[in-house]
């Protein structure tokens, strides 16, 4: 039988070698939650949780807060989203903004982009018929905006999607409107703006991000569709936080990060545009330029 004196050394280092673990896996923290979410744990936290041991605690947005049983996440310049789900299997949260009431005639309080959401990327996934590209990364997105547009005349375009009566001139603080301007005409467009697609008399009023529809075609949406998608909520992804800084990598069909050692031009999801891909950098990197 070992005696009390070796016991208590046995009993010493394993003290010690817990200590030394928990030191190091500063991730652990028990599990919190608030309404819907039940299991928030790295890298996210509650406001509420110890500081020292639970989230990623360097980077504020990893912070979550619990208000009228809703879990909320506040952007880089202090918006308040609320979360709808945390998906850790593929390492996406889903905001939403607060001011948007699925059912009602509510609208963003404020524009808002990508670059409010600097430490998040956009989420992206392997598709076999849609490809996602990542190009140091950047790849295609899978956001689209919304836009709230007004017009000093009626607008006949399906891309132009009639906002209901309750949308007015009192939805939107902006302030260089001319006091003396006439009647104005909402719509709701989806789709990155650009000058050409903008229609005489128009303006924009308001931007957001919903969820790229890809089973929709946009000249059928409905404002219901649309507003649908608003309060849905958009996917960040905090991969890039944990692959490290690498320029060179993707996400594999395991959400696992893959380091490519060839100058990273793009990854497609179909083996045989990848192998061509690869092929192409190869030579693109190993061949002076004028045999190319």
């Amino acid at each position: 039988m070992p005696s009390p004196g070796l016991i208590f050394v046995a009993l010493l280092l394993l003290a010690l070698i817990h200590e030394t673990f928990s030191a190091k896996d500063k991730h652990y923290c028990p599990p919190s939650s608030c309404g819907n979410n039940s299991n928030i744990s790295y890298p996210f936290r509650l406001n509420t949780d110890p500081p020292n041991s639970c989230g990623m605690t360097a980077d504020p947005v990893y912070t979550l807060f619990c208000e009228n049983n809703l879990t909320v996440l506040y952007s880089d310049q202090s918006r308040k989203f609320y979360v709808k789900a945390i998906n850790y299997d593929n390492q996406t949260i889903r905001v939403a903004d607060a001011s948007v009431e699925e059912g009602s005639c509510s609208i963003p309080q404020y524009s808002w982009r990508a670059s409010n959401f600097s430490t998040f990327t956009q989420y992206y996934s392997y598709d076999r018929y849609y490809y996602y590209y990542y190009i140091y990364k950047n790849h295609v997105y899978v956001w689209e905006s919304i836009l709230f547009i007004s017009c000093g005349n009626l607008v006949s375009d399906p891309l132009y999607v009639e906002a209901p009566a309750c949308i007015n001139d009192s939805s939107f603080s902006t302030p260089y409107r001319p006091k003396s301007e006439g009647k104005r005409y909402y719509y709701v467009k989806v789709g990155r703006p650009t000058r050409l697609e903008l229609k005489p008399s128009c303006r924009i009023e308001l931007m957001a991000l919903t969820p790229f529809i890809r089973e929709k075609n946009y000249e059928n949406l409905s404002y219901l569709d649309i507003h649908h998608w608003l309060a849905y909520g958009i996917e960040l992804s905090w991969r890039d936080a944990s692959c490290g800084e690498t320029d060179s990598f993707y996400i594999n069909e395991e959400n696992q990060c893959v380091n490519v050692s060839y100058p990273p031009y793009y990854v497609k999801v179909n083996p045989v545009y990848e192998v061509l891909d690869r092929a192409i950098n190869w030579l693109s990197y190993h061949l002076p330029g004028e045999y190319l």
